[in-house]
């Protein structure tokens, strides 16, 4: 049987997020209760790619590239393509929720609110698939709905690049690890760039046009270069990041030893002051 460049694209896809989501599981067990959303996303994200690269590759073996494919393989493909951006716009958010003085108290409610926009444009996808009058050729078009959220998409990574220049403009405040995280963050946002750039290019590229930006039967090559290959760097700065933070037992042997280096002054004025943080809501 012969495979298809976008087969091999597939295959490659498939063993690299394979052993990104065997990476990223163990960043989340390694990492610990409220610590460790940022690694579930990404292995989210992995198990997105690892069923769309299966289907898809059935797709191109099964359906010469040149005919419609199965409809509700092409279906599957193209909504797949697309939500994967919601587990790494979240995996992104808490990672700059990650940073606490830089942050600030109303930083994270803007970047849990957040959230909900995500979802959001996750069920619109889903439920927009692709435009059923389009299934009659080997080109599939974007409906309403789902170029409603691709552009929902679009806002949500604005706010996103605009937390990152408020969080990282107080730079000044933030620890080793925290500079790390946010020097990770800021060095994924033009590939992240590319990759949205691209899903706008397929929801807004017009049906009678040359569907270059097709998911579905658009350019491989321009889809390996501005969605594939994009992810790749961006998942690996995430998992190189997650094995450089502290584990849950450092974390717990550096507050164990905080607190034993405190005197009974300090640590009466540090339970205090959390005290009077909780209670006026700070």
């Amino acid at each position: 049987m012969t495979v298809y460049y976008g087969g091999i694209v597939n295959i490659i896809t498939l063993i690299i997020f394979f052993f990104a989501f065997c990476l990223a599981a163990r960043l989340a067990f390694r990492q610990g209760l409220g610590h460790n959303y940022p690694w579930i996303c990404i292995a989210i994200l992995s198990l997105c790619r690892l069923v769309q690269v299966s289907i898809d590759l059935a797709a191109t073996e099964l359906y010469p590239p040149n005919l419609a494919s199965n409809t509700s393989l092409a279906t599957g493909v193209a909504i797949l393509t697309e939500i994967g951006l919601t587990p790494l716009f979240m995996s992104t958010a808490s990672l700059l929720n990650a940073t606490n003085r830089p942050k600030g108290r109303r930083m994270q409610w803007i970047l849990i609110i957040l959230h909900i926009p995500l979802l959001v444009s996750l069920i619109l996808i889903v439920a927009g698939g692709i435009d059923p009058e389009s299934r009659e050729s080997p080109t599939f078009a974007a409906t309403s709905t789902t170029k409603a959220g691709i552009a929902l998409y679009c806002a949500c990574f604005v706010i996103l690049v605009w937390a990152t220049i408020v969080i990282t403009s107080r730079l000044y405040l933030a620890t080793s690890t925290e500079v790390k995280i946010l020097t990770t963050v800021v060095l994924s946002l033009p590939f992240f760039l590319v990759n949205i750039v691209y899903m706008m290019c397929f929801a807004f590229e017009s049906f009678y046009g040359s569907q270059r930006f097709n998911v579905i039967s658009g350019s491989v090559t321009l889809q390996l270069c501005m969605q594939v290959i994009m992810e790749y760097i961006i998942v690996g700065l995430y998992l190189a990041l997650g094995f450089e933070l502290p584990d849950k037992a450092s974390r717990l042997a550096n507050r164990a030893i905080a607190f034993s280096e405190m005197d009974q002054d300090q640590l009466t004025g540090m339970i205090l002051w959390k005290a009077y943080e909780a209670m006026s809501g700070k």
